[in-house]
């Protein structure tokens, strides 16, 4: 890739400098084509082109102390160099340079070797950011960078960003990658020039650019232009179109004027601070503003800007009664008149303590603006003595709205992909099934990105969440992290696993905090790992279990079960990862509708007691049938029930594949569990469970091992060798005891080990890969319906055939169904006869009536109804009628 410099402006007064700084002598430019000359992916523009400027060539080379020396347009050497920085790519024409720039659009600087190729950075950390050192700059001129960076894809959007710094700084972004980003639908840059400030050079004489990425996964520069510019007549400031010292870098207020506040409410420190060395404290017994004001510069398809800052509320100095911090964004005419003024929450004194909290500020750039204030305001309107708050790291920029159907995911090797073809692992798999269940219409339209880096820990990702998830503008963050990375097969074990659960409790919080849902994925297993290490993975996930957040049980999808801890034989791509079928496994494990749930309000489950619901079966009366249909495709799976009977019968009947066979669960003649596979394999209980006693029989199962293990209470049964993959569970039925009572039906998309199991004997809520825990409460205590599935899913239970519980649907009040659902709105109702006019009440988890409304035109609109899942009641020829219905807020 090359930078090319373009001179898109035929005078400096275009820009508007003129405005700034009057000038009488001229202004000297100069153009870069940044990239390669191998003839396939890039060329060198030749001089002078068919606009008669001599351009300079910077090809990617590092090892010369000054690798270029530059002319300007007119072919005048000029004593500036460039050293081009380590961590620069390159690439062009075969990857999405712009082969055919517009004259229309970029005048005479539409030269197609300049465009066509370009230099570009990747990945995270030290390697994510590259350099350019100009030196041999006059300090008795001014400098203004023209850059242009372009690469055609509609995969995602890109933003690069240009940090110039030499006397002072100057940080530009430009988007330059994405679906409609140019001109005429281009999903690039085809007809956008961004400039810097002016700037003066350092003590040294130079200027140096960091070119980074803030959205997407690359940065580019394709060319550039450099406007020389004559020193100051006079002792007119600089203008600024960016935020000067915005981290408090210089170790002061410099570029900050304050307003009101007590002495010393204001000051600049090196802890706590949120990036960098220095961070502002807001503090004092009255209030106080912290400002600062930018020129404003039109950007063509901008017309909202978010103003960003990072707030902290110390547990040493915490905030209390009403104290508090917030910003204000705002926007003046040139004659200093407030055009309008946005405010962001606040942070105060229920904010968590000691986590950075991101506020935003979002306005609509009115008509005539001219300047933009940003303000960090500290309110004590109580004058308390106590208190203050922390200020880091202002920016403003185009506002980009919050995806809420955008999950990011965040960890290390394993969630990026490592191990699978293509590095199309677990994460990606998941993403597939989110976007085939959107298509065909029963979940939302998700999309995700990819922020996981190789061999990171907990600390790692706590360093770069910022600069990683924000960008991505997503609601949801899944973090993938492994105590294995954090180094736990080291000597300082427990030192080892504190970090990770501290760090990993702290990632949690500062993901709320600001705004995010996190999702969690539980630790897997490492062929390097012993029983010592494979005790402190089942320790850290059975404290995940007990965490009020989303997880997924990834070692119950890939344990080898030999009490090692490793990955199952055949399922592993090196000793640390999975291959491709071990990440199918892990992508098994995945609830199918979780993000759906989240999205749609669905509390975390909180165990509820339950009477339990009673099923009587005779020959002339059989028994009803309450049914499961996982979500999607089971491999690895952990089914547990609760039942008290005297009699024999079947409790649970498990068909397999596409429904053809048909495994049970029952109690035996003998008065013991008798366990019958689909695929004729058999596990005789050794447990008397007829006594009209409760008992707890659970049945886990690893699709990876080819095994089945059966549980009553706490007792292993015995195991199976096969593998299964269910597609139906039902309980009751014709088979049934005579009389029996069930409570407490739970379904698992991963197996369990031993520990778990006992854990669940002893009424332990496992959360981890939940589909389904019903508590099947006949007193309707729980909830109006008495097969209420409350785990973060939105599958559910149905009944079958005239029972106790429910009449069967007619065939009438079967065919109507609701779509959207999930809805957002507005509900239509398809049924075989017209339905307007009917009344129908919305009841909500607990059988609550939260809406009564009218049929209209086929539909009814939820209005502002908060999101939740829901059941849409109403009358229909004498028949009620029930239907779920799962509402997203707006």
């Amino acid at each position: 890739m090359r930078i090319k410099n373009l001179l898109l402006l035929l005078a400096l007064t275009n820009l508007g400098l003129s405005r700034a700084h009057a000038q009488t002598a001229p202004i000297r430019s100069l153009l870069i084509d940044f990239g390669v000359s191998d003839g396939t992916n890039g060329n060198i523009t030749s001089s002078p082109d068919a606009n008669g400027s001599y351009w300079n060539n910077l090809l990617n080379r590092t090892g010369v102390a000054d690798t270029f020396r530059l002319v300007d347009k007119q072919n005048q050497a000029t004593g500036v160099k460039v050293k081009v920085g380590p961590n620069f790519l390159t690439n062009g024409i075969l990857n999405g340079g712009l082969l055919s720039p517009s004259t229309t659009l970029l005048g005479e600087y539409a030269v197609s070797t300049a465009t066509q190729d370009y230099f570009f950075v990747q990945g995270t950390g030290s390697t994510s950011m590259a350099t350019l050192r100009f030196s041999g700059l006059e300090a008795s001129r001014r400098y203004v960078f023209h850059v242009f960076g372009s690469r055609q894809t509609a995969d995602e959007t890109r933003i690069s960003q240009y940090k110039f710094t030499g006397a002072n700084v100057s940080t530009i972004t430009q988007t330059t990658t994405g679906p409609g980003v140019g001109a005429n639908g281009y999903p690039g840059n085809n007809n956008t020039i961004t400039k810097s400030d002016t700037l003066t050079a350092d003590a040294a004489g130079g200027i140096t650019l960091e070119l980074s990425k803030i959205r997407g996964s690359f940065g580019y520069l394709n060319l550039m232009r450099i406007d020389v510019v004559p020193g100051r007549a006079t002792t007119t400031p600089p203008v600024y179109y960016a935020f000067q010292n915005p981290g408090f870098e210089l170790g002061n207020l410099a570029y900050w004027t304050t307003a009101g506040g007590s002495a010393g409410g204001g000051s600049v420190g090196q802890a706590p601070k949120h990036q960098g060395s220095f961070a502002a404290r807001l503090t004092g017994m009255n209030n106080l503003r912290l400002e600062q004001r930018i020129s404003y510069q039109a950007t063509s398809s901008v017309s909202t800007y978010r103003l960003n800052g990072w707030f902290l509320n110390a547990a040493a100095s915490a905030l209390s009664g009403a104290q508090g911090a917030h910003l204000e964004l705002l926007f003046y005419n040139s004659a200093n008149a407030l055009l309008g003024r946005f405010k962001s929450d606040s942070v105060q004194a229920s904010t968590p303590t000691d986590t950075w909290v991101r506020l935003s500020a979002v306005g609509a750039i009115p008509a005539g603006t001219a300047f933009v204030q940003a303000a960090a305001v500290w309110h004590n309107s109580a004058g308390l003595a106590t208190g203050s708050v922390y200020f880091d790291d202002l920016a403003v920029e185009p506002y980009i709205p919050i995806n809420t159907a955008k999950t990011i995911y965040i960890g290390s090797s394993v969630p990026y992909g490592t191990g699978a073809t293509g590095n199309r692992g677990y994460t990606t798999l998941y993403a597939d099934l989110l976007a085939a269940r959107s298509a065909a219409g029963i979940g939302g339209p998700w999309v995700t990105a990819n922020v996981s880096v190789p061999g990171n820990n907990t600390v790692d990702v706590t360093n770069r969440f910022d600069n990683d998830i924000f960008p991505q503008n997503g609601k949801y963050v899944f973090i993938g992290l492994s105590l294995g990375n954090e180094g736990i097969t080291g000597s300082n074990k427990d030192n080892t696993f504190n970090q990770f659960r501290d760090n990993m409790r702290a990632l949690i919080t500062h993901a709320r905090a600001n705004g995010l849902v996190p999702i969690v994925a539980g630790n897997y297993g490492r062929n390097d790992y012993t029983p010592t290490e494979y005790g402190y993975v089942q320790r850290i996930n059975a404290l995940l279990n007990g965490w009020s957040v989303p997880t997924v049980n990834l070692l119950g999808a890939v344990d080898d079960l030999s009490g090692n801890g490793r990955y199952t034989p055949g399922y592993w791509f090196d000793d640390l990862h999975p291959n491709d079928a071990g990440h199918a496994e892990m992508a098994h494990a995945i609830v199918p509708s979780l993000l759906d749930a989240l999205a749609a309000n669905k509390t975390q489950p909180r165990r509820r007691v339950s009477a339990g619901i009673t099923l009587r079966n005779s020959a002339t009366a059989p028994a009803p049938l309450v049914r499961l249909v996982p979500e999607d495709v089971v491999h690895p799976f952990t089914t547990t029930l609760r039942f008290r009977t005297a009699s024999p019968g079947q409790l649970m009947q498990v068909l397999d594949s596409a429904g053809l066979q048909a495994g049970t669960i029952q109690v035996a003649s003998t008065g013991k569990l008798l366990y019958t596979s689909a695929k004729g394999r058999t596990i005789a209980g050794t447990k008397v469970v007829n006594d009209n006693r409760w008992h707890k029989l659970v049945l886990t199962h690893y699709y990876g091992r080819g095994l089945t293990r059966l549980y009553v209470d706490s007792l292993a049964e015995g195991t199976a060798a096969e593998r299964l993959r269910p597609t139906r569970l039902d309980l009751g039925g014709n088979a049934a005891p005579a009389r029996v009572q069930l409570r407490d039906f739970f379904f698992y998309r991963s197996g369990m080990n031993e520990g778990e199991v006992l854990a669940m004997a002893a009424d332990s809520l496992l959360k981890s890969s939940l589909e389904l825990y019903a508590p099947l409460d006949g007193s309707r205590a729980v909830a109006a319906d008495s097969l209420l599935n409350l785990a973060q899913s939105l599958n559910s239970l149905t009944r079958v055939a005239a029972t106790p519980l429910a009449a069967r649907e007619s065939a009438e009040a079967a065919a109507i169904s609701l779509y959207p659902n999930p809805s957002t709105g507005l509900v239509h109702l398809r049924a075989s006869t017209n339905l307007n006019g009917t009344v129908v009440q919305l009841l909500n988890g607990l059988g609550q009536l939260v809406l009564t409304a009218t049929v209209r035109q086929g539909s009814i609109d939820l209005g502002a109804l908060p999101g939740g899942v829901f059941i849409l009641q109403f009358q229909v020829a004498g028949e009620t009628v029930r239907k779920r219905l799962v509402h997203q807020a707006k």
